[in-house]
């Protein structure tokens, strides 16, 4: 596989931090945050806090921009108006071990190491 074939990343590593912020944002409507994936692709990678749109265009392939809510277990509820420190510490309780991502041939199901 090629630095263009997403099936070649088994693993990412993203900070906790990242993740809450994302989801936060995402929850409170203010920014399309995401998790973003930059090629070339390899084993082992790192998912970065990014704001969709804006950055033009991208080259083949194009960066993996995941949904923040893919790195935590259902159930965790939408950022609360009261409270934050606790939905915080539920977010960062409740992230998952695998994610999916979209690859040519359906998805390939990725471990993810949390930094921080």
């Amino acid at each position: 596989m090629t630095g263009d074939d997403v099936r070649a990343v088994e693993s990412l590593a993203v900070t906790t931090d990242d993740v809450v912020a994302a989801v936060e944002a995402r929850d409170r409507g203010r920014r399309r945050a995401v998790l973003r994936v930059t090629p070339p692709f390899s084993a082992r990678m790192r998912a970065r806090l990014h704001v969709e749109g804006g950055e033009g265009e991208y080259g083949s392939p194009s960066p993996i921009h995941l949904q923040p809510r893919v790195f935590v277990r259902e159930g965790v509820p939408r950022y609360p108006g009261r409270g934050p420190e606790r939905w915080r510490s539920t977010v960062r309780e409740s992230l998952r071990t695998e994610v999916e991502l979209d690859a040519p041939d359906g998805v390939s199901a990725v471990r993810v190491s949390y930094l921080g």
